[in-house]
């Protein structure tokens, strides 16, 4: 029997599959992860009632892995693969990126887990690219390997790298989140949190400081779902920023990965404001990069978003 989970900041999914990779339950687990002693704990507990025995496990973690060892970026926890064998009484368990299991899981979706925001022309031994954006952002690429006739994933921590404004707003933005944060990462902006900040930003503008949210803390939900209502003109403007900078930073990861078998936007905000994506704005920003030749390679790349 084999053991999946995707260890995030905010959530644990789990899932056991048998030997043929045929998965056990309708959909995976979830638990929070928050307040919780470690992943062990939360794999006790999913296990305590199944008369099975795991033999094997693999955990796509949030955060850098080397050398069977990661350090959560958004969750204290370290895991360690011997440690978690020995706790877990598990012959063989194995950590890696959760980029890097969300990129691999791309050749497996379903047509039904799938919007396609632009078909483009798909370049079959093309490289691949994902970015998603969650309680973090996450990014990675996946390198066609002649020798098998599949696509393999690799991990980055793009999401950490510096964030780069194309316009005067955005100029205002990076000088707001500067004083928040000092370093600013596009992290600080395409991720749960990073809608708030947006948000947070949006209200010091004069045309939009009388339309404040009435929650004294400000949620990502509460954004986001102002926004899709189109109910308040600050939410609003918040995400259309979002977006905007959103397919911007895919269209910067297509480029560095020379992505032309297509880019998927994974996480689990993507699905939550898939019409806001569905706006032109994901699309002009994306292809809007360098010169003109660029931006017609990138107009033939492929857009996708995973719906789950």
């Amino acid at each position: 029997m084999i053991l999946a989970g995707d260890i995030g900041g905010t959530n644990t999914r789990l899932c056991l599959f048998d030997d043929n990779l045929n998965m056990l339950q309708p959909e995976p687990t979830k638990f929070s992860s928050a307040g919780r002693n470690g992943l062990a704990e939360i794999v006790r507990e999913y296990l305590k009632d199944k008369q099975t025995k795991v033999d094997r496990a693999c955990f796509a973690v949030a955060g850098p892995v080397s050398m069977g060892t990661a350090q959560l970026t958004n969750l204290s926890w370290r895991l360690n693969e011997k440690e978690l064998e020995l706790e877990l009484g598990v012959r063989k368990v194995g950590l890696i990126n959760d980029l890097v299991g969300h990129a691999e899981g791309i050749a497996v979706l379903t047509p039904d887990r799938v919007e396609t925001l632009h078909a483009g022309e798909p370049v079959t031994d093309g490289n691949r690219a994902i970015i998603a954006a969650g309680t973090g952002l996450g990014e990675a690429g996946l390198v066609y390997d002649r020798t098998t006739g599949k696509h393999k994933s690799f991990a980055s921590e793009g999401g950490h790298t510096d964030f780069s404004p194309r316009n005067e707003r955005e100029d205002q933005l990076l000088q707001f989140l500067r004083k928040r944060f000092g370093t600013v990462s596009f992290e600080n902006v395409l991720s749960g949190k990073g809608a708030v900040n947006l948000y947070d930003f949006v209200i010091t503008l004069p045309e939009f400081s009388s339309h404040k949210l009435p929650q004294a803390e400000v949620q990502p939900a509460d954004v986001t779902m102002a926004a899709l209502n189109n109910s308040n003109k600050a939410a609003v403007e918040a995400m259309k920023m979002f977006v905007s900078i959103y397919g911007a930073e895919a269209g910067n990861l297509a480029l560095k990965t020379l992505a032309t078998g297509g880019v998927w936007f994974g996480g689990g905000i993507a699905p939550k404001i898939l019409p806001l994506l569905k706006q032109p704005v994901l699309l002009e920003s994306f292809r809007t990069h360098s010169v003109q030749k660029m931006q017609q390679m990138l107009g033939r790349i492929p857009v996708h978003v995973i719906t789950f």
